[in-house]
């Protein structure tokens, strides 16, 4: 078997070389040629080092197929080679990591604060606690070895503000906004992701103070088992790696992950150093339920029969956007009928009433109960 990792790693070698030197159909001939001698080593091994081997072949087909469609400038190298964990010897080329400006959502004012959000009040004070007063109070946090920033998951519900809080914190710290969610940062190229979520990680570290988003968190760092994928796992262990580094420069950084699936990320995001602060952002409470409609509703005219606070508590159990959709669909109702019976514009209780009909609530019973039951099961 000796000779087979030999022609391996001479192959590996060789297309390194070619992909430094700009010959694309010499790296394309190697990166076949490596693949084909990693296969035999899977055949002739077995369980996890036979794995590793199919996930090395399958890294340089991948390789050799966008050689092909994208060629090499001659004396430059757009695909360059990265270590790799496997048999320790030789690397495996991947993409660039690309500029993440280019690819990624930088916003330098987001233009949302705390005054645009309804409820969250637990979730605004733990942010005052982590970044905004560390900055504001800098003598005293660094007597008591605070430093502002770190790690906050944000779980809960879909379409109850998680993104819009984390726009407010940024702009409430006047720090640019970086945002990208999982699917953005996964590639089918072999270590692109882990270059892309590095690459983004990095950027924002830059900035004397930032805020990086992370979206669909549970996609991007999912639970490893037995049967996970090679990227999970590469995955995973970037981001712990990048996470770790950060904490001892100079900068701010508060990156907030973001999820409505807790219960599938992996069990190594929850440690200390990583999201050391885990807010459940719910359904909104009866006083933020009011707030959005009173907000929706703020200049559109109101028949007389339309009780905002009845309405309020209502719309118990219904997610924000809900709430938001509702009243933007009642005045779609209320426009129409002006126009069709030439009568003033106003938003009346039958409007509302057609709008709960038309938009139902998206939060079920079984939905609250699985948030219910990992809160136990994490929080005790």
């Amino acid at each position: 078997m000796s000779f087979y990792s030999d022609k391996k790693t001479e192959h590996e070698t060789a297309c390194e070389a070619a992909i430094k030197a700009g010959d694309t159909a010499s790296a394309i001939f190697h990166a076949a040629k490596a693949a084909e001698f990693c296969y035999i080593l899977a055949r002739e091994t077995s369980g996890p080092v036979s794995a590793s081997y199919v996930a090395t072949a399958d890294g340089w087909l991948e390789i050799a197929e966008k050689l092909r469609t994208t060629p090499l400038p001659k004396g430059k190298a757009d695909i360059r080679p990265e270590p790799h964990g496997e048999s320790g010897r030789s690397g495996e080329p991947s993409t660039a990591p690309p500029s993440p400006s280019s690819e990624f959502q930088i916003t330098a004012d987001t233009g949302v604060s705390f005054d645009d959000i309804d409820g969250m009040a637990a979730a605004k004070a733990a942010i005052y606690d982590m970044v905004i007063n560390p900055m504001l109070q800098p003598e005293k946090a660094k007597a008591l070895n605070i430093k502002p920033g770190g790690g906050v998951l944000l779980y809960g519900p879909p379409g109850n503000g998680k993104t819009l809080f984390g726009k407010a914190i940024a702009h409430e710290i006047k720090a640019p906004f970086f945002f990208a969610s999982g699917a953005q940062i996964r590639s089918k190229w072999h270590g692109e992701s882990e270059q892309k979520l590095s690459s983004l990680i990095h950027a924002a570290q830059a900035e004397p103070v930032a805020v990086l988003f992370l979206d669909e968190i549970d996609g991007l760092l999912p639970r490893r088992t037995e049967n996970s994928s090679a990227v999970d796992n590469r995955l995973v262990t970037q981001f712990l790696a990048d996470v770790g580094g950060f904490r001892d420069s100079p900068n701010t950084l508060l990156i907030l992950g973001a999820t409505n699936k807790p219960w599938e990320i992996d069990e190594a995001v929850f440690r200390t150093g990583r999201f050391d602060e885990k807010l459940h952002i719910g359904i909104p409470d009866a006083a933020a339920r009011l707030g959005m409609l009173r907000r929706t509703f703020k200049n559109a005219p109101l028949e007389a029969d339309v009780n905002l606070d009845n309405w309020a508590a209502r719309l118990e159990n219904y997610s924000g956007s809900d709430i938001v959709g509702i009243a933007r669909k009642a005045c779609q109702i209320a426009f129409r009928r002006s126009i069709d019976e030439s009568s003033d514009p106003l938003v009346r209780a039958s409007d509302l009433e057609q709008a709960v009909r038309a938009i139902p609530s998206s939060i079920t019973p079984a939905l609250l109960a699985q948030y219910e039951a990992f809160d136990r099961q994490r929080f005790g």
